[in-house]
């Protein structure tokens, strides 16, 4: 069973043991700012703007997943273009869309067997969503088990 870690600081700080990392990706696959710019700083910035532009010839469009090696990070990198805020004028539907953001990853790194992803809040900077948007969860989802002794090993897993 999958498991959700949440801590604060640098995303950088906390590579060790992930074998995939994050990038909110501008659309041609560029260094960027914020978190973008700390990756590819990272990771070789020359080296990986060189592997972007050979392997990927279009531009990206919105919530594709596109994979490249890490270089100096150690880790491949998924890239993504998420939606931006502020094309919409349904926050509802802009935070939908932002959320298959998130359901993307996991599915693409999951079908290339990657293990353990580390990502930053995405969306939440230049492309204007809030936190606590983001935060928000209208879903109630139990899932019921056979019995304590199996609970214990969800719990625990």
């Amino acid at each position: 069973m999958a498991k959700l870690n949440i801590v604060c600081g640098n995303i950088l700080d906390y590579l060790d043991n992930k074998d995939l990392i994050v990038n909110n990706s501008n659309e041609n696959m560029l260094c960027g700012s914020g978190v973008c710019n700390l990756i590819y700083e990272k990771a070789n910035k020359k080296l990986l703007e060189e592997y972007c532009k050979k392997q990927y010839k279009d531009n990206m469009k919105v919530n594709e997943v596109r994979f490249s090696p890490g270089f100096d990070i150690g880790i491949d990198i998924l890239h993504i273009l998420c939606p931006n805020y502020y094309e919409y004028k349904d926050v509802n539907g802009a935070i939908d869309d932002l959320l298959f953001s998130y359901y993307k990853i996991v599915i693409e790194a999951k079908k290339n067997m990657y293990k353990s992803i580390i990502s930053v809040s995405l969306g939440t900077e230049a492309q204007g969503y809030k936190h606590n948007d983001i935060a928000k969860n209208d879903i109630d989802f139990t899932l019921v088990l056979p019995n304590e002794e199996i609970k214990e090993m969800y719990i625990n897993a």
